[in-house]
């Protein structure tokens, strides 16, 4: 993903840059005569997309500025440029384009708080961390003996990011050595094993510091597959569209957001865009949580100059008040676990050999003729949302258990060419919903919801791209399901199965007589995810 133009900016200064919105300085008509262009066009492609970059440099200056009707209003008429309404949709260059231009209107849309509810932001932490977060209780005794540990453990803990104690970390603090809490946080440090190495890694080579690395545990307690109901997923909680901003695949085959690495070195760039912006890396994590829109709201609106000052009002909500103590908390006992109270063994970091694949293949049938648990192969690479591996031009590197690089590789030259899950693209219109959208192309609301890493009541917005399972996407030429497909999905006998808790489709199919392939179709799925509580229609033996 190319990087969005004009945000990498220093402090609070930026909004200031910003004297008026682009409405109320350029005429209606000649925006795109107001700004600098590229050369001459040379053919009507170029032609429109320098008539689609004028009216999205306004669109930028207005949200900047606060001004998210005439925002609205400009990114609007740059959508339209390269998608008319009615028209083709773009292909080519033009394509690729379109998908940077739509993706960065939506960042900027969240600075002048347009699409914040709709997933720009995080907003979410770890399950078992919520309520203590939220409102952590703690006695005053348990504070004040949480504030002689500091008093004798602060020389031990280095670190490199600012700590500051203060009466709000130390009740963090005494919140996670709490009966209640003690068990679920020693378990979130044993599995930071797995990953902190690696983030250390990455967050050296892009220059953040390593203790950052907690934010991870905050938001998720180091669980690749941690999901939120808002649709954030992996260790770091990307939103889909925050995800694609920072380079993420997501799609019907592949969620590069549960990939552990992949999902840090856009996590970086992330929090390096809003130390950039911030000038200041409490207000940086507080915007991981809440979004840099409300933050930056918050602060224009109550004169705060710090996180502090800002977490002392009622402009932000009191988890985002308690997300920078509770990173503090963290980090402290990270560094002496033992002197907190807690007895943590940290689990081996996470270790592989990779094969590039040049065609797709089954998982299942990989892992059979290599006699490798098929579990491990899945464990390993997370970001898979089905039994298929995907089918790129450059290959696909499968992440394998180390010493079974001989035996995959003689499984792979064996294994029969598999074919991935297909899917079509819709393009939201004016006024959609995923339910709508789901009627259009006669397919379970659940279903794309499901592809798209959604729930079925999220919101979508005009010109986004919605995938819809192909399979289950058989229309006629009215754009409706067909009867004898209706027929087809609904007269076979089945059973009804709840998902539980650590089920997979592999485990379910095997426990029913049946495979992965016949419960994605009768029950509409185009892809593996479920999820506990899920009903699943179990096709009779």
């Amino acid at each position: 993903m190319r990087p969005v133009p004009g945000v990498a900016h220093k402090g609070i200064a930026v909004l200031a840059a910003f004297l008026t919105g682009a409405c109320a300085s350029a005429p209606s008509g000649s925006s795109a005569a107001s700004v600098a262009v590229s050369p001459p066009a040379v053919s009507e492609e170029d032609r429109t997309m320098s008539r689609a970059s004028g009216e999205f440099a306004l669109g930028r200056e207005a949200a900047l500025a606060g001004d998210i009707t005439c925002a609205r209003y400009h990114f609007g008429l740059s959508i339209d440029a390269v998608r008319p309404v009615g028209g083709p949709a773009p292909r080519g260059r033009m394509q690729g384009f379109s998908h940077d231009l739509y993706e960065s209107i939506q960042r900027y849309e969240a600075l002048a708080g347009a699409t914040e509810e709709a997933g720009t932001s995080h907003g979410e932490v770890a399950p078992e961390l919520a309520a203590e977060i939220e409102s952590p209780a703690a006695s005053p005794e348990a504070i004040e003996n949480a504030r002689s540990a500091i008093d004798s453990a602060i020389s031990t803990a280095l670190t490199d990011v600012p700590v500051v104690i203060n009466d709000k970390v130390l009740r963090l603090l005494a919140a996670f050595q709490s009966e209640g809490l003690r068990g679920k946080i020693a378990a979130g440090l044993a599995r930071s094993g797995r990953y902190v190495p690696m983030i250390h890694r990455v967050f050296e080579e892009e220059g953040l510091p390593r203790d950052l690395a907690m934010i991870a545990f905050i938001e998720s307690s180091f669980l690749p597959h941690a999901r939120s109901h808002m649709a954030a997923h992996g260790i770091w909680q990307f939103m889909p569209r925050t995800g694609r901003q920072y380079g993420l695949k997501f799609n019907g085959i592949v969620d590069e957001r549960s990939d552990p690495e992949k999902a840090t070195r856009a996590a970086a760039r992330y929090l390096a865009y809003l130390h950039e912006l911030f000038d200041d890396w409490y207000l940086a994590m507080a915007a991981y949580n809440a979004g840099e829109g409300k933050i930056l709201r918050a602060m224009q609106r109550t004169g705060a100059h710090d996180f502090w000052e800002l977490a002392g009002t009622r402009a932000i909500r009191s988890q985002t008040q308690n997300y920078v103590p509770a990173f503090l908390a963290a980090v402290l006992i990270s560094k002496n676990p033992s002197h907190y109270g807690f007895d943590v063994l940290l689990e081996p970091p996470l270790a592989h050999e990779t094969l590039r694949l040049g065609r797709s293949v089954n998982l299942e049938h990989l892992a059979g003729v290599a006699a490798l648990p098929l579990e491990d192969l899945r464990a390993l690479n997370p970001e898979l949302r089905s039994l298929v591996t995907p089918h790129q031009p450059e290959g696909y590197d499968l992440k394998i258990p180390v010493g079974a690089l001989d035996m995959v590789r003689i499984a792979f030259a064996a294994s029969p060419t598999a074919r991935p899950p297909e899917y079509r693209t819709a393009v939201a219109r004016k006024g959609d919903t995923l339910k709508r959208i789901a009627r259009r192309y006669g397919v379970p609301v659940s279903a794309v919801a499901s592809v798209n890493a959604l729930s079925t009541r999220s919101r979508v917005s005009r010109g986004q791209e919605i995938l819809i399972p192909a399979k289950v996407a058989a229309v006629t030429t009215k754009g409706t399901t067909s009867s004898r497909a209706r027929v087809a999905r609904t007269s076979a006998p089945h059973k009804s199965y709840k998902v539980r808790s650590g089920d997979t489709l592999y485990q379910i199919a095997l426990r029913h007589g049946t495979t992965v392939a016949k419960i994605l179709a009768i029950n509409g799925l185009g892809g593996a995810v479920i999820r506990p509580g899920d009903r699943l229609k179990i096709p009779a033996k």
